[in-house]
């Protein structure tokens, strides 16, 4: 924001000092009131006018910098960045605070940087007089354009200066008026505060009357009664107390946290949701390796096979150590040694297998038994086989070595979902905590400003939300989303419509 001073002075010589901002759309009259300004305090006339701000009728005679662009061009804001107007009246300083016109053709983008000018000004001026809404007074109804401009100004002007607002009527006077002081709800502007301007002198060619004795005599008139109403404007300001900006910042303040947490909790709800995602797989891929676990869970096998065992009985009968058959059931005739080779053969492992070795050499020789085993493999015993069917387990090697490939990757991957829980967890938690604290400065904000449309300020995040709430292949990760963001437009909602006068 710049400071252009007409008139020089030393601050020694001042007692008071005015800040005063000037609002209003596109077209309104902002700069033409301060060229008018400019004349009253620099007593310019009809014959010789003073133009501090260049118009499509008129150059500049000052030797001031402006920020007026394209002045042909009535569709477009002229005042491109707030530029302050310093005018010195005996000890008294009045700072006006021209500021760029809303609802142009360039939309909503550069109303919203024009809106955070202007409000960056009314900061930056440390104390308020008033604010003076720069409205055309010839317009019968609320055009959409003039709507949004009221919209604009009411959302960005805390409730605590309300009670300095001023209105500015411009191209009429009192009785010819069209605008309706209603259009202005829930704000209400006191009468002594609101003036009618007809700026005509200024707003057309004086080629148009200057050799017209009529239309010279009309424009004189209407000069003098903007003079006049200058001159009560400039003392009505003396009148009013000034307002500290303090609540302009706060407002900038609570916008910027809003907004940057609203920016935030889009990029935790991205995490939340690659997380919840990995979370899915991993159940995915824990339920497969569980079904495997189950699968494998069976790699011992049992079996049953013929087993035989031989018990004590009262005769002797001849065994064959080959089959473990009785050969012979009831034999008389048996010599000492088959029965001493019986017992031993019975008794002594060791001896049963050497006996048996023997026996393989001398089977290439040797008669066969009916049982198709060599006759010195026989022996004679007090003993009779019995054969019995029994159960026995069986490890199958793969299947257990598969079973503990899975039953390891189960704990690795339940390890894996746990860290995931807790980063979950806690994602949601930071998400809990951002939510209110945007919900909290958005009722603080209210406070500051009544008026403050929440929709229209954070529509444009809260669609990127949506439309991101939308992507994630995770149920749970997108109800998640959507709930939060329903809580957040719920309140925007709410807060938006509490005391909207249409």
């Amino acid at each position: 924001m710049e400071s252009i001073k007409p008139e020089t002075s030393s601050k020694q010589d001042i007692q008071k000092e005015f800040n005063i901002m000037l609002l209003g759309e596109t077209g309104s009259g902002k700069s033409t009131l301060i060229n008018y300004l400019m004349n009253y305090f620099h007593n310019g006339t009809l014959d010789n006018l003073k133009i501090a701000i260049p118009t499509k009728h008129h150059v500049t005679t000052e030797d001031l910098k402006h920020h007026e662009d394209n002045v042909q061009d009535a569709s477009k804001s002229k005042t491109r960045a707030c530029a302050v107007y310093n005018f010195r009246k005996h000890d008294t300083i009045f700072n006006f605070i021209d500021t760029p016109g809303l609802s142009d053709t360039e939309g909503v983008i550069q109303d919203d940087f024009n809106i955070q000018q202007i409000m960056g000004a009314a900061e930056q001026s440390g104390l308020l007089t008033a604010i003076v809404l720069v409205i055309n007074g010839t317009q019968t109804r609320a055009t959409v354009t003039l709507r949004n401009t009221l919209c604009l100004m009411k959302r960005s002007i805390p409730d605590v200066l309300l009670q300095n607002l001023v209105v500015v009527l411009t191209n009429c006077s009192a009785a010819s008026v069209n605008f309706d002081m209603a259009y202005l709800k829930p704000w209400t502007v006191h009468e002594v505060n609101v003036f009618y301007m007809n700026n005509s002198a200024l707003s057309r060619p004086a080629s148009q009357w200057m050799d017209n004795g009529r239309k010279k005599k009309a424009v004189e008139k209407e000069w003098k009664c903007s003079m006049e109403t200058i001159e009560e404007l400039i003392q009505n300001l003396t009148q009013l107390g000034g307002k500290a900006t303090e609540a302009f910042k706060q407002m900038r303040m609570k916008r910027d946290r809003i907004k940057s947490q609203l920016h935030s909790i889009l990029l935790e709800v991205k995490k939340y949701q690659s997380l919840q995602n990995e979370l899915d797989i991993m159940k995915i891929t824990q339920k497969c390796i569980s079904t495997d676990i189950q699968i494998y869970s069976e790699y011992k096998r049992t079996t049953q096979v013929e087993h035989t065992e031989f018990v004590q009985c009262d005769d002797y009968n001849t065994i064959c150590s080959e089959c473990s058959n009785a050969c012979h059931e009831n034999e008389e005739n048996i010599s000492p040694f088959q029965i001493i080779l019986g017992i031993a053969l019975n008794e002594f492992t060791i001896i049963s297998m050497a006996f048996n070795l023997i026996n393989i050499f001398l089977s290439l020789s040797e008669p066969l038994c009916h049982c198709e085993h060599p006759l010195h493999t026989h022996y004679n015993a007090k003993i009779r086989p019995i054969k019995k069917i029994i159960t026995v387990e069986e490890v199958l090697e793969d299947m257990k070595s598969a079973y503990d490939q899975s039953v390891s990757k189960n704990e690795k991957i339940q390890s894996k979902i746990g860290s995931l829980d807790t980063d979950i967890a806690a994602v949601k938690y930071a998400l809990d905590e951002k939510e209110a604290d945007i919900l909290k400065c958005c009722h603080e904000l209210k406070k500051l400003c009544s008026q403050f449309n929440f929709v229209d300020e954070l529509q444009g995040i809260l669609g990127i939300m949506e439309r991101y709430a939308r992507m994630p292949t995770s149920t749970v990760a997108r109800l998640d989303a959507e709930k939060r963001i329903r809580n957040i437009k719920l309140v925007v909602d709410t807060l938006s419509s509490a005391g909207t006068s249409d």
